[in-house]
């Protein structure tokens, strides 16, 4: 007997996705189990709210949002919580006691088709308006929100906090984001035997136009490393400074993100570039020496909140033009300047 889908019963909508074949046979299963814990979670306390965080990527912008977590749970300590990711980003979000669940989604056209399901009783979409899948490339269309905050536009409604709570209709939240590390992460970095004092450098972005040179790069490192006799731990994908020292370790694609992340909080110094390990940086309350040029159409924009932002935990070295026209000097200097003062207060 053939079966005529329109006239099935379906769960919330489950069968129409299998049969438009829009989506993946596993991210049905997967919403068939979100949908069987709502049902729990409504039997055992039907006034509790069902609450969705989506913002799936990148990294650097999940760090930056994680207070918003925080305060749900602020206005509603009974809500339950769901955080929307995927998969390389999972880590970021699943030790957060803020969060009661993390599904992880493929791609952002799954999250479209969820967003349109009925099982949340609020959604908080921190995506800017019609940001593409880059998978599907089917654009995300909100009704909610300042849609006129889009990825072209982001920095002029502020930092990516306050801009991605604008984007989502909920007011601006203004606090320090925070990253939460397991006991397992930090003895996995206590086997690298990473000297007791040292300074962490990232030195490559995303995007060629927020990086610094590697000449320049290098010139900083054998300046930190002779002159003011700390060692350089260098961390990201792939290495740009590629040192012959033995006061060098290169730890670019040896580290998951939250090993990274306690890399950055052992460091007596950050230093990098408009990047997701800055976030790191802020999030593990790590002095940092940002480097930030023009990016895009954004003469001067700030990325972080909290110690970044008001400069308690960072010194943030501006330059009207592109990152790269920024000196040496100037960071030596900067790098210096904190260096004395690390070391006159611990005389």
């Amino acid at each position: 007997m053939k079966i005529d889908w329109r006239r099935v019963k379906y769960v919330k909508g489950i069968l129409p996705f299998l049969h438009k074949g829009a989506v993946p046979v596993i991210f049905a299963l997967d919403y068939l189990r979100l949908w069987l814990r709502r049902r729990k979670v409504k039997k055992e306390a039907p006034e509790r709210k069902f609450v969705v965080i989506n913002l799936i990527e990148h990294f650097g912008d999940i760090v930056a949002c994680e207070p918003v977590a925080r305060d749900v749970k602020t206005r509603d300590p009974n809500a339950y919580l769901v955080w929307m990711v995927r998969r390389p980003y999972r880590e970021l979000v699943l030790h957060n006691p803020a969060i009661d669940q993390v599904f992880v989604l493929s791609c952002l056209t799954e999250w479209i088709y969820l967003a349109g399901s009925g099982l949340f009783d609020e959604i908080i979409d921190l995506h800017p308006q019609n940001r593409k899948c880059p998978i599907c490339h089917r654009p995300l269309l909100k009704e909610r929100g300042n849609t006129e905050i889009t990825i072209e536009t982001y920095y002029n409604y502020g930092n990516l906090l306050a801009a991605y709570c604008q984007s989502a209709g909920i007011p601006v939240i203004e606090d320090q984001p925070r990253l939460y590390i397991p006991h397992e992460t930090g003895q996995r970095i206590d086997l690298l035997g990473l000297p007791e004092r040292f300074v962490v450098a990232h030195c490559s972005s995303n995007e060629a136009s927020r990086d610094w040179t590697q000449e320049k790069w290098r010139q900083l490192a054998q300046d930190v490393m002779s002159n003011l006799d700390l060692p350089v731990v260098e961390i990201g994908l792939k290495p740009l400074l590629d040192l012959e020292s033995d006061r060098y370790v290169n730890l670019c694609g040896q580290l998951s993100l939250l090993e990274t992340a306690e890399v950055i909080r052992r460091a007596r110094l950050f230093i990098g570039i408009d990047s997701g390990p800055a976030h790191l940086a802020n999030a593990v309350g790590t002095f940092g020496i940002i480097l930030l040029g023009e990016y895009r159409n954004f003469k001067r924009y700030m990325p972080y909140s909290g110690g970044y932002a008001n400069g308690e935990n960072a010194n943030i070295l501006y330059h009207a033009g592109p990152v790269a026209e920024i000196s040496v000097n100037r960071v030596c200097d900067a790098i210096r300047e904190y260096v004395n003062e690390m070391n006159g207060d611990s005389e």
